[in-house]
């Protein structure tokens, strides 16, 4: 028997989540942002799950964002932080993933903060 230890990176789909993926690719393949039939049925599906998930998690839909990776996900957090919230200082290590690591060398090359690295 195999066990599957690389949960942080990515995790088995629960066979519903896959039959239902399976059903929206194959049916519902609209670009959400067209205006057309088949965009506003993908985005209806979107933004109910946005409803699902701010509920689940007792959140607002206003702060459900839906992104491709983590790496969108991490760069889109540090930027904003830095820009919406007016972070000047950040603690980080050397061991971080690249993605964390090239987002901060960015704000730093501009000057916007000051990264300080835990050895």
């Amino acid at each position: 028997m195999r066990i599957y230890f690389d949960n942080a990176s990515t995790t088995p789909l629960h066979p519903n989540v896959l039959e239902t993926m399976c059903s929206v690719l194959a049916e519902d393949y609209g670009n959400p942002s067209s205006i057309h039939h088949h965009g506003r049925k993908a985005r209806s599906i979107i933004e109910q799950a946005r409803k699902s998930v701010a509920s689940i998690i007792q959140a607002s839909i206003s702060e459900i964002f839906f992104t491709s990776c983590a790496t969108e996900a991490n760069n889109m957090i540090i930027k904003n932080c830095v820009q919406d919230l007016g972070i000047k200082r950040i603690i980080s290590t050397p061991t971080e993933h690249h993605c964390i690591l090239h987002s901060l060398g960015y704000l730093r090359k501009k000057e916007v903060v000051m990264l300080f690295y835990l050895m």
